[in-house]
């Protein structure tokens, strides 16, 4: 903290000359030129002119979102702000620049408030009370960022960066490299002159070089137009990932694309990105998809996805949760640790290990990956052992297991699987089955279906039917069923199918609340990508073409369905608006909202169909 007060005078000395009129006319005007994917400013001044001040601004933060924030499409908005509301905030600031060394960021409140945090779930340090906000650039995630405040009734009126540029010979040459395809926002440039100060405003509208986006013709699974599907899903993911060297998230994917916000979301959700390494992997066996990426880089990406995992285990080998990497970042207004919960969870980490971390094993041959693996299941083996149906999560705030079990825990079984598959050992083989078993014991249903959950203290949690949720449990008996062939899985995925296909809608989608209608619930855009994935291995597995024919269905609703509007960040993603259109319905609740693990499934189902045209 030294340095704090002379940081607060220097840019209370910036404040001053930028809120000041510009008094006066010089000829100092301001040429912009798109330079590859960068914006240069340019200008030449009096030679007597040794520095300016430059603030930029973008259009992105003209309205800030904040968590409290209804959509106009949520049918419930009473659902959305607990009562007694509590008096606190959070809000989400967009930085969509890359930062350049100097540069200052800075918000401005209505009032001084009494707490405020930023990025707290990352950087656990409160701050002094001030109405103008100074913060470290380092501090700073590239596009969605979360500010705490207390009480409710700060606002932020205004979030921008500062530098100091100085100048030789009175020329200014400045860039702006936008992390985005298309970028607008205004740039200010501030100098003292004859003792007075002027200012420059320019706005700017840029928009990059772009590979034309064509949708596919709807009710055509041609190769043609499959590949076309698959590309556009593709480069959603690619644009998705988290380029931040500072973040500690860096290499991962941002889970969600809020198209009401303009920003990503979410690039601590690490579990959600493993579907989409092996979609990117797999892409590379594919020709004449003309991605903007080449073979090498692809495996690149989804190496820096994989590596972030690695890099966010639990090392302490006296933990209860060793080798087991951070799930996510729980958010609703209402938890103590700012708005955030801190989840670890086995069954997350064995669904990355087995859509990441190995088939990253089987491309690059790196051994850490089959090693992290192995050691993840020797823990949840341990934990098996310890509690049978092991808890959802493990709160690490709170250093204690959850007392509940979803439904969506027996996906887990695709790690455990596919090291089996790998190694060929019966320890994991014999451990997939435990796993499973356990599941099916406590969550299991006549009608096929699984209960919603078990909880320690009152029992079952009965089913709500989430199209999703339940498509989670369906992916851990399939994937039980490839490790116990012998077993009674395939069985049981086929009644939970059979189920699923008797509440699908004529267009090929469901409801996300299955058995609801799409008026009262919204369409799972989430849920029909991952159930199409899922019949087609149905259908792989059972030889039954009512499965393919379902699988097809959907993938063809999906094909229809996918974004090719005005915002180019989203383009190729499917877009949710229901209840946890950004999973969750304490965060974005019917907001149109894409998602990173939507387009894997949605591409994992794509080439499914391209095997089937071979």
């Amino acid at each position: 903290m030294k340095n704090y007060k002379s940081i607060k005078l220097s840019f209370l000395y910036f404040l001053m000359y930028l809120s000041l009129e510009s008094i006066g006319q010089t000829n100092n005007e301001i040429s912009v030129f798109s330079i590859e994917n960068k914006i240069e400013l340019r200008a030449t001044f009096s030679t007597d002119i040794k520095k300016v001040y430059v603030k930029i601004k973008s259009d992105r933060n003209n309205r800030i979102t904040k968590i409290t924030d209804i959509s106009p499409k949520n049918p419930d908005p009473s659902t959305v702000v607990p009562s007694p509301r509590p008096n606190k905030e959070i809000w989400y600031p967009v930085v969509d620049l890359r930062l350049q060394n100097g540069v200052k960021p800075v918000v401005q409140l209505n009032e001084k408030p009494t707490l405020w945090a930023w990025n707290q779930h990352f950087h656990k340090t409160i701050y002094p009370n001030e109405q103008i906000l100074y913060l470290a650039p380092h501090l700073l995630e590239d596009w969605e960022n979360s500010l705490y405040v207390e009480p409710a009734t700060v606002k932020v009126q205004d979030f921008y960066f500062l530098q100091e540029v100085p100048l030789i010979n009175g020329q200014f040459r400045y860039n702006i490299e936008p992390l985005s395809e298309t970028w607008s926002g205004t740039v200010e440039v501030s100098y003292l002159q004859n003792s007075k100060t002027e200012t420059r405003t320019q706005k700017i509208d840029f928009t990059k070089k772009l590979s034309v986006f064509t949708k596919p013709k709807t009710d055509d699974l041609s190769s043609k137009n499959v590949k076309l599907s698959l590309k556009n899903a593709l480069e959603y993911i690619i644009r998705s990932q988290n380029h931040n060297p500072a973040s500690p998230t860096y290499g991962s994917l941002n889970l969600f694309y809020d198209i009401e916000a303009q920003t990503y979301r979410s690039s601590h959700w690490i579990w959600g990105a493993g579907p989409a390494i092996k979609a990117l992997l797999e892409a590379t066996k594919i020709q004449d998809l003309n991605l903007s990426k080449n073979t090498t880089e692809l495996i690149n990406i989804a190496d820096a996805i994989g590596q972030n995992g690695l890099s966010l285990r639990i090392m302490d080998t006296k933990h209860p949760v060793y080798g087991v990497p951070i799930s996510r970042w729980r958010r609703d207004i209402i938890l103590p640790d700012f708005g955030y919960q801190h989840c670890v969870a086995t069954s997350d980490a064995n669904f990355l290990s087995g859509w990441g971390w190995l088939p990253l094993y089987n491309f690059t041959g790196k051994k850490e990956y089959l090693d992290a693996a192995k050691l993840l299941a020797a823990t949840t083996d341990t934990l098996m052992k310890k509690y049978g149906l092991i808890p959802q999560d493990f709160y690490i705030d709170e250093n204690k297991f959850s007392v509940h079990t979803i439904d969506e825990s027996g996906f887990g079984t695709e790690g455990l699987a596919e090291l089996f598959a790998v190694t060929k050992d019966p320890y994991y083989q014999k451990m997939t089955d435990r796993y499973m078993k356990e599941h099916i014991k406590k969550l299991s249903r006549a009608d096929g279906l699984w209960e919603r959950g078990w909880h320690k203290k009152t029992g079952v949690q009965t089913s709500i039917k989430m199209t999703r949720g339940l498509g989670w449990a369906m992916e851990g008996l399939l994937a039980t069923h490839r490790a116990v062939p012998t077993g009674e899985y395939l069985t049981l995925a086929k009644k939970m199918a059979d189920q699923m296909l008797l509440w699908q809608k004529k267009e090929g989608c469901w409801a996300f609340i299955a058995d609801e209608t799409i008026e009262k619930a919204g369409a799972s855009e989430k849920g029909t990508a991952l159930w199409s994935y899922l019949l087609y291995q149905t259908y792989k597995a059972s030889s039954d073409k009512k499965y393919l024919n379902a699988a097809r269905k959907a993938l063809t609703w999906c094909i229809n369905n996918q974004y090719d509007g005005p915002d180019l960040q989203a383009k190729g993603g499917l877009v949710g608006v229901n209840l946890h259109s950004a999973v969750g319905a304490a965060f974005r609740p019917w907001y149109p909202v894409t998602c990173a693990y939507s387009a894997a499934f949605f591409s994992l189902a794509l080439m499914e169909e391209l095997k089937l045209g071979k």
